[in-house]
């Protein structure tokens, strides 16, 4: 729950169910119910209303929820299954996209710009793979999240990329329109609202991310983008333990296969690289 309106949401699912609420918060995080028959029928409504019930109690400090996750990743735990396939599938296919980038672009001049696209569209595939395999399993506010993390980031880190190459123009367009079907293609499991955000997010990300490298062209751009990437990627790791912490719990899913993963990671590295190389370049690029 995350305001008021998640509040009465869930008390018109628990009343209708039969049941009434004593007393919830939104910014605590529970509610307390009182009910007669078989607890499953509420947690039914209030799925059925969007929202579950979470294993770990609401008041766990992220600080505690994040070592737990940690310790129970490097033990192998069943739980983290989907995530560690996503971590080694992400790895494997980042050592294929850079021995491909050193073997076609070592002695090009955007060669680190091949590198930084080969690691967002590893980064951003990873996010599109889980989104995928629990796309069923988000309720509104999770699939909202998606959206508009995805397409934002995405945006963000493309736009700023051919920004940085070709210019504003078309850094802005480019990193726009990928990042709004992006963000669309995995907000639209909630329905229209998490469809609007992610549309909503390309926009932006792919608009202020190619904004920002074509504005520093003179001011240390070199030094920025790694902080650059590197904040996107922590983005985008947070999201990927989100859809673990929460649609993780209710369902086990299937990851896609690696060849899968693989070719859509290829997929948007080479659409990336196709961009820089013949679009046309602008004054703010690095070709002038």
């Amino acid at each position: 729950m995350t305001c008021e309106a998640c509040e009465k949401l869930i008390t018109r699912a628990v009343e209708k169910a039969g049941a009434s609420v004593k007393e919830i918060s939104a910014s605590k995080g529970f509610a307390v119910i009182g009910y007669d028959g078989d607890k499953s029928v509420i947690e039914a409504a209030i799925e059925k209303a969007g929202y579950s019930l979470d294993e770990l109690p609401p008041s766990t400090p992220l600080e505690q929820q994040l070592s737990t996750f940690i310790s129970d990743f490097i033990a192998g735990k069943p739980a983290t299954k989907v995530l560690r396939t996503c971590f080694t599938y992400s790895i494997i296919s980042f050592m294929l996209l850079a021995a491909i980038s050193f073997a076609g672009f070592a002695s090009s001049k955007y060669f680190i710009y091949v590198i930084y696209s080969a690691i967002s569209a590893v980064a951003v595939g990873g996010a599109i793979a889980l989104a995928r395999a629990y796309k069923s399993h988000f309720n509104c506010m999770e699939g909202m999240m998606v959206g508009m993390t995805v397409g934002m980031s995405a945006g963000f880190l493309f736009g700023a990329i051919v920004g940085a190459t070709n210019g504003m123009f078309v850094g802005s367009v480019f990193g726009m329109l990928l990042g709004m079907a992006l963000g669309y293609y995995v907000g639209k499991a909630c329905g229209i609202m998490g469809a609007m955000e992610g549309l909503m997010a390309g926009i932006m990300g792919g608009t202020m991310g190619a904004m920002l490298t074509v504005m520093m062209q003179f001011d240390h751009l070199g030094e920025f983008m790694p902080l650059f990437v590197l904040s996107n990627l922590l983005v985008l790791a947070g999201l990927k333990y989100m859809i673990y912490y929460y649609a993780g719990k209710r369902t086990e899913a299937k990851f896609m296969q690696p060849s899968s993963f693989f070719a859509l990671a290829l997929a948007l590295l080479a659409l990336t690289v196709a961009v820089i190389l013949f679009a046309p370049h602008f004054a703010s690029g690095l070709a002038y």
